[in-house]
């Protein structure tokens, strides 16, 4: 944790209530949904049933929205630990390479949802179909390799206070 040495109990305290990383606490929602939505995507196609299809666009727009408190607090965080008195020096290279991967990651999930918005029956037709399962899956990657970026820098570089 990135706690500095106060005076009293009570100003460490609050010190260190708002240092705490709130990233940790933002993204598992909206990697659930994501997921959620993939897996609901493939059964449709699989089953057809239009429930799974209706139930995948929900989960990817909501996953989308849920992107962006996870951005601001993962830059939040990120901020917060390279201003601390130690970071470590290898830091900033893994912090902008989970950065990068949830960039890119948001860029992909954007344009699904656009796609899908703008063409409901994108599962449909088979020249839109390809593109799209493929645009998920890019998407799926993205959040794998986001998600081991991050746990690599939660749990073996100790960024974060894990």
């Amino acid at each position: 944790m990135w706690v500095h040495t106060f005076t009293s109990n009570s100003q460490a305290s609050i010190w260190y209530n708002l240092s705490m990383p709130i990233h940790p606490l933002t993204v598992h929602l909206p990697i659930g949904l994501l997921i959620g939505n993939a897996v609901l995507t493939l059964l449709y196609v699989w089953r057809r049933e239009v429930g799974f299809e209706v139930a995948a666009y929900h989960c990817l727009w909501l996953g989308f929205i849920g992107i962006l408190p996870a951005i601001a607090a993962g830059t939040w965080d990120a901020v917060w630990y390279l201003n601390s008195p130690s970071p470590r020096p290898e830091a900033l290279v893994w912090i902008n390479a989970h950065a990068l991967s949830g960039l890119v990651l948001t860029l992909v999930y954007w344009q699904a949802w656009q796609i899908r918005r703008r063409n409901p029956q994108v599962l449909e037709q088979p020249a839109t179909r390809q593109g799209y399962i493929v645009r998920l899956s890019i998407g799926v990657f993205l959040l794998v390799l986001s998600g081991w970026l991050g746990g690599h820098m939660a749990y073996v570089l100790r960024i974060g206070g894990a």
